[in-house]
């Protein structure tokens, strides 16, 4: 193995083969449909047909290509298990043992392979420090993205009412709901403090102790979720990207475990 691939970049290769290639396929095979039921070469009752052609040729797609996938990834990838953990919370690949999962198509060569690579999830992640993260991260909500989701719920509201106005329940149900959103945004958009602050002593978020990293335990991101002691913390407004904010945890660790050392 010439190069170790990052995780990042082994997720950007399977998202385009697992999700975005099946996702064409699909398209184009429903659309093909429709050209022809609108060109008068097949009838109407094909059009069901076309849509369930069109899905079932999306999953085969992906059945073909998942173990290609894996194997590649796998065997160039140095940390398999957060690899696997991402892959699934993307939607690339099922947990091991659904019923998903027996959908792959594997070939005789691909299990051995697969097998044998088996290994290297006995081996457990390892992580680096990277001189480009300084002493410590303050995160705060992002300004830019609560006001833009605050429009577009505005917006959105407007046009309920606009194009539902003869229906009162359709418009207070909405209205409803958008002012709870709105309020949440609002309050958001107010609320200036740090949510987290992470350095290499522990996780401080807001409102409350820091937590040494010797007592953080699981943690990860899942969703728009930061993770840890069983607890959950929305990042979905925050100033950080959810892959920075993984690697600073790693890093941050890494810096904790050595100055322990």
């Amino acid at each position: 193995m010439d190069k170790t691939i990052t995780v990042n970049e082994a997720l950007k290769k399977g998202t385009a083969r697992l999700v975005h290639l099946p996702t064409v396929i699909i398209i184009a095979t429903i659309s093909l449909g429709l050209l022809l039921f609108y060109m008068e070469i097949v009838p109407g009752w094909s059009i069901p047909i076309t849509l369930i052609v069109g899905f079932l040729s999306g999953w085969l797609s992906w059945s073909y290509f998942v173990n290609k996938w894996k194997i590649w990834a796998f065997e160039n990838v140095r940390n398999v298990h957060e690899l696997k953990r991402k892959a699934i919370e993307d939607k690339l690949i099922w947990q091991s043992g659904s019923w998903f999962e027996k959908t792959e198509f594997k070939s005789e060569d691909q299990k051995s392979k697969l097998k044998l690579l088996e290994k290297k999830f006995l081996e457990k992640d390892r992580f680096e420090d990277d001189d480009t993260v300084p002493q410590e991260i303050i995160v705060y909500y992002a300004t830019s993205a609560l006001i833009f989701n605050l429009v577009i719920y505005t917006l959105s509201l407007f046009a309920i009412i606009y194009y539902f106005f003869e229906n009162i329940w359709i418009i207070l149900l909405s209205t409803a709901v958008c002012f709870c959103l709105i309020y949440d945004l609002l309050k958001k958009l107010r609320d200036r403090n740090p949510q987290i602050i992470i350095n290499s002593k522990g996780i401080q978020l807001k409102n409350k102790k820091l937590v040494p990293w010797n007592k953080v335990r699981n943690d990860s991101l899942s969703g728009n979720y930061l993770i840890f002691n069983n607890e959950g913390i929305e990042i979905e407004y925050f100033n950080i990207k959810k892959h920075e904010l993984e690697n600073l945890l790693h890093v941050y660790r890494v810096r904790f475990e050595s100055y322990k050392n």
